[in-house]
């Protein structure tokens, strides 16, 4: 069996891996598509997590399932959010699984846990259709932040991103306006665009002290700002003004998908129109981590498919 190896910083090697079989209260995904996630990015870049997600995007059908497993079978089509699935199969517990619909695409069905991550920050943060709001970063994290706050029935989003392939892509699934951050300060053209207010809420959709900043400035008096890019620095912040506007900041890590697939049934939203490329698992290093590292002008989601 084939799969990508993290060895460390910008080494990953595709391997002859040996086929394991499913031990007890888990199952053998066989890989339709895994997605390449910000996370995996970051460890390809900076070095692993304590905890290594890499490859974690996954969807497929089961090939096979362990002892004492229950309310799944062969054959069923799921999302495996378990790390190790750049491979052609792999094992996953069945607390790390949700099943998808019969007739769901399987690009939809790749961009689930993603957008799941959206529904767990937005659910967080107490999102209401009259916000207005403002995103800081339009890759995948972004945009799929933006589709929940469309399905959630928001009409004011702002976004920023400094690559003018993904403020397009933003401006095409509903962004009121997206700017380029490194031309346009942000905070004073969100005062301006909400006459002094600022936004109900920011979002902080990259992982960088500047964009962080941007949120907490732009953010309205009592205002709340969600954290949920992946920092790799430490980041310095004005802390008498975040005091004194008495500012809610949020981290979140985790994932909704009962409320991703709730959006997906009544919000109008199609996250795979995010997907830009699908290239083969060989090609995981060239095609998918060198291109997203280069900053692409044309990618936004890669697709893996074994």
């Amino acid at each position: 069996m084939k799969k990508a190896i993290y060895h460390g910083i910008r080494n990953i090697t595709v391997e002859e891996v040996p086929d394991t079989a499913p031990g007890p209260g888990e199952v053998k995904v066989k890989i339709r598509y895994c997605g390449i996630c910000g996370t995996d990015l970051h460890e390809y870049l900076h070095g692993p997590f304590p905890e290594s997600p890499f490859g974690h995007e996954a969807c497929g059908n089961i090939a096979a399932t362990g002892p004492d497993v229950t309310g799944y079978a062969v054959g069923d089509r799921v999302c495996a959010v378990t790390p190790g699935a750049f491979s052609e199969a792999v094992i996953c517990p069945t607390n790390r699984l949700f099943k998808i619909p019969e007739k769901m695409d399987w690009k939809r069905a790749a961009v689930l846990e993603p957008l799941s991550g959206a529904a767990y920050a937005l659910d967080r943060g107490q999102v209401k259709p009259s916000d207005t709001v403002f995103i800081a970063g339009a890759g995948t994290v972004g945009l799929m932040l933006l589709l929940g706050l469309k399905a959630t029935g928001v009409q004011t989003v702002f976004m920023t991103d400094v690559l003018e392939n993904r403020r397009k892509k933003a401006k095409e699934l509903g962004a009121t306006m997206a700017w380029n951050p490194d031309e346009i300060k942000s905070p004073a053209r969100i005062k301006e665009l909400t006459n002094g207010r600022g936004a109900d809420l920011s979002i902080e959709a990259v992982g960088i002290e500047a964009t962080l900043k941007d949120c907490l400035a732009a953010a309205r008096y009592q205002g709340t700002v969600i954290v949920q890019g992946i920092f790799t620095a430490r980041a310095g912040i004005n802390m008498l003004g975040f005091v004194s506007r008495e500012t809610t900041m949020i981290g979140t890590n985790s994932i909704n998908p009962a409320l991703a697939m709730k959006w997906l049934e009544t919000g109008n939203i199609r996250p795979e129109g995010i997907i830009t490329d699908i290239i083969s698992l060989s090609d995981i290093v060239k095609g998918g981590f060198d291109v997203l590292a280069g900053k692409s002008k044309t990618a936004i989601k890669i697709l893996v498919e074994p």
